[in-house]
């Protein structure tokens, strides 16, 4: 076994053992990686390692996102995956969650043309997913704080809502821990290397050899990539700022969140006392622990004033950033590497992590578990 000191209770060093073997080692412990962990762990694999850099899983995208349970998304292939996911957090399987992981307040999806709407609720109907038409004046009824917002109206969503992400995280990797599986943290991966038809994983604290790794690294699933010898993949890792208002008075807890997906693309939701706010914008950085950029409340500001003042009047009482990573064509990555037999990806999943990864691990989960068949 390989080990690590760590510090224990009153400071007293502590020996950690990491495995030296594994069925396979899951590289990062987000929403990709723990859903995957989890689903494996359901079909009888539970020869699972997932090993994380940070001191905590989901430090960074998974637990930075707005937790929007948003369905219908603007590609099929990911609606695929939120549509299944949602289904997941509404009726969590026994021992998972004793009570709904999304609160169901509906969404409001607000477009620039008549002809959006009539195309979205095409889609809808195609996914089956409840939902009822709104006209610009019924919007401005129903939701007077935005009556000046430039819309032809949108599509409410009845079954979509509010995640409680970090319980439907600890849901993850506690059903996998609880089938067998081994959550590392503050286990950085330094390489991966074929060895005997496997694969080495070496990390900061020893050397797991497994017959499969799987990438699911978020915005550096790219970096591990490349330790790997994989193929290069450009993927794009984009910031994104969100932030929540001061107290708003006779604020409706319960109300839909919404997103309009036009030209001028933002969303709100309830939170605490206050709004969630995002103006959904969008710049490449490098991998880091992202933080806001010195005058990211100044650009909202001059996005909002224009299209939603009553919005854009409201002090702002906190502010983060967060990181969604994509490929070129924005689609997520889940498969077998067409190169290195023993690799797999989990990644790219651009924002909808939280509201689709019970189906992303499903999806993932079973792949593996048709090539790596019991031993």
């Amino acid at each position: 076994m390989n080990s690590a000191s760590q510090a224990g209770p009153g400071g007293r060093a502590i020996t950690r053992s990491l495995p030296t073997h594994a069925d396979v080692v899951i590289v990062g412990g987000g929403f990709a990686g723990a859903a995957t962990a989890y689903q494996l762990t359901r079909m009888g694999i539970a020869d699972v390692v997932v090993v994380e850099r940070e001191a905590a899983c989901g430090y960074h995208a998974s637990g930075r996102n707005a937790a929007l349970g948003r369905q219908l998304t603007e590609d099929d292939g990911f609606t695929a995956f939120t549509v299944r996911g949602c289904e997941f957090l509404r009726n969590p399987p026994a021992g998972f969650s004793d009570q709904p992981l999304v609160r169901q307040t509906g969404s409001l999806l607000l477009v620039d043309h008549r002809r959006d709407i009539d195309a979205m609720a095409a889609r809808a109907r195609r996914w089956n997913l409840p939902h009822e038409r709104v006209t610009a004046a019924q919007l401005a009824q129903r939701w007077p704080y935005l009556h000046s917002v430039p819309t032809a109206g949108g599509v409410h969503f009845l079954t979509d809502g509010v995640i409680d992400v970090h319980a439907h995280l600890f849901g993850f990797l506690h059903g996998a821990r609880k089938r067998g599986a081994r959550i590392e943290t503050n286990c950085e991966v330094i390489g991966l290397s074929p060895r005997g038809g496997a694969v080495a994983v070496e990390t900061g604290r020893g050397v797991i050899q497994a017959r499969c790794a799987v990438l699911a690294a978020g915005a550096w699933v790219g970096q591990v990539g490349r330790l790997a010898g994989a193929e290069p993949v450009q993927f794009a890792p984009i910031r994104r700022h969100l932030f929540v208002t001061e107290t708003v008075p006779d604020l409706d807890r319960d109300a839909p969140f919404v997103w309009h997906v036009g030209a001028h693309e933002f969303y709100v939701r309830p939170e605490g006392n206050g709004y969630l706010l995002s103006g959904c914008d969008e710049t490449e950085v490098a991998p880091s622990d992202v933080v806001p950029a010195q005058d990211a409340v100044e650009v909202l500001a001059a996005k909002l004033s224009p299209i939603v003042p009553a919005l854009a009047g409201f002090g702002i009482a906190r502010t983060w950033a967060c990181l969604r990573t994509f490929t070129p064509d924005r689609r997520p990555l889940i498969g077998w590497d067409e190169r290195l037999p023993w690799l797999f990806w989990v990644a790219a999943l651009g924002g909808h992590g939280a509201t689709g990864s019970a189906a992303v691990g499903e999806t993932a989960a079973r792949a593996i578990a048709a090539r790596i068949a019991p031993r």
